[in-house]
């Protein structure tokens, strides 16, 4: 599905939540702005109190992505749902449509949820339409994160020009921790997933309690990255209705993985260690799991060694994500300019070298203004506008910058929408805060010397 050089994307996601799902839309829109796409979310309610004038969870807002609620239904432009939202594909004629397969089962439960909710309505009004492989619906095309959806969508006949593999990468700042880890810290811990546990898991913790066990309640939990830090293994006997975030996670930081046989985990495209750290969650390998349980504790590194493969095609992932959007799509990677902020930059002169660099064929692209000092927004000789509730900086020759956070600037940094930093001055202080707060290699931190 090629763009055309007019063509708007829109992306629908639950609005003012956060979950795995929710990150990986904001990543693809992330990743679209970088490619030069005009993309926009468009946020819709999943909860009671879901506020439309301010629909962006705090965990999304670093990612800096546009949203609206008018879409353009035009044929050059495209929609994607995932899963969860086919209703949406019939809400509109002409725009182009794709879904975004993050999970396999999370389709027939969002259908049998939106059954149940519509229970009482059943015979006043019909029930909204959702995608079920009719063929009236082949001109959909078909997005996968996983081998297991890829094998769903052939099962069900989706023709393979129809299919495109796209996949998904975890957050670029855990990818980091992974050269920190000191695995000579590792305690003889276990880790396990409490939102998917099976029912043997229980029966698995009372039988060995002689090791120390800890749950990782949800997915987005704050202490999640700590207790894997710590940790020498991770277990989980879920569903794995998509590839999992979870596991990918353990891996990266340090921890050994050992899954049940269900879902993405049954195949060994997704996750890749092999079969003697797999076993069905039956009561009749319990002895087989502690045993290989009290291995990996015994020997860790030797363990975590035979799983190379998986945490190497971890550590591949963003850059096939990339590589697979661009193709799909039909766009040149940039290669004439890198995006750049203008570090603490709300002010006369940094407005002034922003129009300056705009204007001169310096390699730069020129996206954003880093300023943690909101005082300088009230500066007379500046226009600052408000889009969305966001701050930015509006120049004289009728570009506007955001203004964003050194917080958010070490975010967009690792995510490689900010590739070079402008300090407007010399100052050796200033050069270090940006080392400390941001971290950016030496060689992504340009002095103008303007003060010169």
């Amino acid at each position: 599905m090629l763009l055309y050089p007019n063509s708007k994307v829109y992306i629908i996601c639950a609005g003012g939540v956060f979950n795995d799902s929710v990150e990986h839309c904001h990543r693809l829109a992330s990743r679209l702005i970088r490619l030069g796409v005009d993309i926009k979310i468009i946020y819709v309610p999943v909860t009671e109190n879901f506020d439309p004038e301010k629909p962006v969870h705090p965990a999304c807002k670093p990612f800096r992505v546009p949203y609206t609620y008018d879409l353009e239904d035009s044929k050059q432009n495209i929609l994607i749902v995932t899963e969860t939202f086919t209703s949406f594909l019939y809400s509109v004629k002409n725009i182009r449509r794709v879904i975004w397969w993050l999970s396999v089962d999370n389709l027939f439960r969002d259908v049998a949820l939106r059954a149940v909710s519509h229970f009482d309505h059943l015979l006043t009004a019909p029930m909204a339409k959702f995608f079920c492989f009719q063929k009236c619906d082949d001109d959909v095309e078909h997005w996968t994160q996983s081998e297991y959806s890829k094998l769903f969508l052939k099962v069900n006949k989706v023709r393979s020009e129809k299919m495109y593999h796209i996949g998904d990468f975890i957050s670029p700042t855990l990818i980091k921790l992974h050269k920190t880890i000191d695995f000579k810290r590792k305690k003889n811990l276990v880790v396990y997933n409490a939102a998917t546990s099976s029912k043997i898991m229980q029966q698995l913790i009372d039988k060995m309690s002689d090791v120390e066990w800890a749950a990782i309640q949800e997915t987005q939990a704050v202490d999640a990255p700590k207790l894997l830090a710590d940790a020498k293994i991770y277990v989980d006997f879920g569903d794995f209705p998509t590839y999992e975030i979870m596991p990918r996670r353990a891996a990266v930081l340090g921890c050994v993985v050992i899954t049940g046989k269900r879902g993405a985990a049954a195949n060994d495209v997704d996750i890749n260690i092999s079969a003697d750290f797999k076993f069905d969650d039956a009561e009749k390998n319990l002895p087989a799991i502690e045993k290989k349980i009290r291995a990996v504790l015994d020997d860790h590194k030797s363990a975590y060694a035979k799983q190379k493969n998986f945490l190497k095609k971890i550590l591949d992932e963003q850059k096939k994500f990339n590589r697979n959007i661009a193709m799909t799509l039909g766009i040149k990677a940039k290669t004439d300019s890198e995006p750049a902020a203008i570090f603490n930059g709300v002010h006369e002169m940094g407005a002034a070298v922003a129009e300056i660099l705009m204007k001169n064929e310096v390699g730069l692209d020129i996206s954003f203004v880093v300023n943690d000092n909101l005082e300088n927004e009230k500066n007379p000789a500046l226009t600052i506008t408000h889009i969305n509730g966001e701050s930015a900086l509006q120049l004289k020759d009728g570009h506007t910058l955001p203004i964003i956070t050194t917080e958010d600037a070490r975010f967009l940094y690792n995510e490689g929408r900010i590739k070079k930093f402008i300090l407007l001055t010399a100052d050796k202080l200033e050069e270090d805060f940006v080392k400390q707060k941001i971290n950016p290699l030496k060689e992504d931190i340009i002095s103008t010397n303007f003060d010169e």
